[in-house]
């Protein structure tokens, strides 16, 4: 089967496509038909042919002011290079045109002798440098006022010259260390006191009533409701005295919160025993005990009444221990506890028992 393209025909035709500029397509068509048929057929109307042969404008197309080429950027390059090389010297400098184009007048003066007799005297000082340099007296006109001298002078500038001796001759003293190795003064310290090598973080009996609340060992809850306690006795109002139970060497009711510790430390020494009681069988014969009183020392006073506090604060419904314990120190303080009852009825048997500590003590 035979295609039914025609490549023969094709090629014609394409022979004969004219192009589609407008200003040339007005020219062919106002042209005659006998001038086109003689004229050949170009098939290239719009671009420029090969070589350096300048393509000169049509008169009916518009010429702009940045039409022009621009050079290639190897030929910038280059003479950007060029214009650089001749401005700078071997040195990196740049050079100016004058500088290039003479010669120095230094050189000029040298190769002449009978010229450099009659150059200028700062020409001539600078080619002859010495290494001393010129008398100055600013130098020479302070050293009276350093040395401490002043000649005439008198009123505020002698009085500024002295403090200024004053000054210079302090800072040059060789310095004296009153206190070697230490900031301020030395503490005086008491030699009599046995203790003053124990470093304890908290007060002796803040500690105390810390371990005896301690319960299972745990000693952080313990120091935990320690601290409670003291917020406490500090937010709380203050306490109202009662004259017949008063405390031992207690502030103004007033100051008591102020000092929370103090505040404890007072409680607990007010109701503190001075003995204790002792059943003793065999003294007085037959199997009947004998009470006798004991004294204590500080620490065990101090137990005593810390026991005896602990003990009354478990009668009261406060549903934390170190409320109950803190409400129970303010009704020691205001006289309303029974901690008071049991003080009285152990002093009163150690009175009594008394005349029991004469008696020997049988086997």
């Amino acid at each position: 089967m035979t295609p039914r393209l025609n490549l023969f025909t094709a090629r014609a035709a394409s022979a004969l496509r004219q192009s589609t500029t407008p200003a040339l397509a007005s020219r062919s068509i106002a042209s005659p038909a006998r001038f086109r048929a003689i004229q050949p057929i170009q098939c290239r109307w719009n671009s420029s042919r090969d070589g350096s042969k300048k393509v000169e404008p049509q008169p009916d197309e518009q010429n702009f002011p940045t039409s022009d080429q621009l050079p290639d950027v190897s030929e910038e390059a280059n003479e950007i290079s060029r214009i650089m090389d001749k401005e700078k010297r071997c040195d990196g400098v740049p050079s100016t045109p004058e500088l290039d184009q003479g010669s120095p007048v230094e050189e000029i003066l040298s190769r002449d002798k009978q010229a450099m007799k009659h150059m200028p005297k700062v020409m001539q000082d600078e080619l002859k440098k010495s290494g001393k340099r010129s008398f100055s007296t600013s130098a020479r006109s302070r050293m009276p006022e350093v040395d401490g001298v002043v000649p005439n002078a008198d009123g505020p500038s002698a009085e500024a010259a002295a403090a200024l001796a004053d000054m210079i001759r302090q800072a040059q003293a060789p310095v004296v260390e009153e206190n070697p190795g230490l900031k301020f003064d030395e503490p005086v310290v008491p030699q009599n006191v046995k203790t003053l090598n124990y470093r304890n973080r908290y007060d002796t009996l803040q500690e105390q009533f810390t371990k005896l609340m301690m319960m299972d060992g745990k000693l952080t809850k313990a120091q935990k409701n320690m601290g409670i306690i003291l917020e406490h006795l500090r937010t709380s109002a203050p306490p109202q005295m009662n004259p017949r139970r008063p405390l031992l060497d207690a502030p103004p009711a007033s100051q008591m919160p102020l000092d929370p510790v103090n505040y404890l430390t007072v409680v607990v020494d007010s109701v503190a025993p001075l003995f204790r009681i002792r059943q003793q069988k065999g003294i007085a014969g037959g199997g009947a005990a004998v009470q006798i009183p004991m004294p204590l020392n500080l620490r065990q006073r101090r137990r005593t009444a810390i026991r005896w506090i602990i003990d009354g604060s478990a009668k009261r419904r406060d549903t934390s221990f170190s409320r109950r314990v803190a409400a129970e120190i303010v009704a020691v303080a205001e006289g309303r506890s029974g901690v008071w009852e049991k003080r009285d009825q152990q002093h009163k048997i150690g009175i009594s028992g008394r005349a029991n500590l004469s008696t020997p003590m049988r086997r």
